[in-house]
């Protein structure tokens, strides 16, 4: 799908997704760049080839990465409904508080473009495996 957006240059933007990839219009840049692995993404980072292969089974260490970029809400792209292990994700995060959301990844894309353009800062974890 295809999503309209105001120019905001500035910001990471997401330009378009589908099942098998996202693609991005990295910020201060005319080029589009498509993504067919796992990621991160902020309103001014992008980590490729993000090493996790089922977000329910995120390490330590994958936490404090994500908890090292200092976001206000994480969107986590699983493609299926809350479930137990998402409500334990969710409470290593509260410490810092950090709000976590887990959604489809076109809401999810969605969600990230508006929050960007509110400057608020939300982070956007897309596995694929899970999607």
């Amino acid at each position: 799908m295809k999503l309209s957006l105001e120019a905001v240059s500035e910001f990471n933007q997401i330009h378009s997704y589908d099942d098998n990839n996202v693609v991005i219009r990295p910020q201060h840049q005319d080029r589009l760049d498509a993504i067919e692995t796992n990621f991160i993404l902020t309103a001014d980072t992008l980590i490729r080839d993000w090493a996790v292969s089922d977000i329910q089974q995120l390490s330590a260490a994958q936490v404090a990465e994500l908890q090292r970029l200092d976001p206000e809400v994480i969107l986590f792209a699983t493609g299926s409904g809350l479930t137990v292990e998402h409500q334990k994700i969710a409470q290593l995060f509260i410490p810092h508080h950090i709000g976590v959301e887990f959604m489809d990844l076109g809401p999810a894309c969605r969600t990230f473009n508006l929050l960007v353009t509110e400057q608020r800062k939300v982070l956007l974890a897309v596995c694929f495996q899970s999607v």
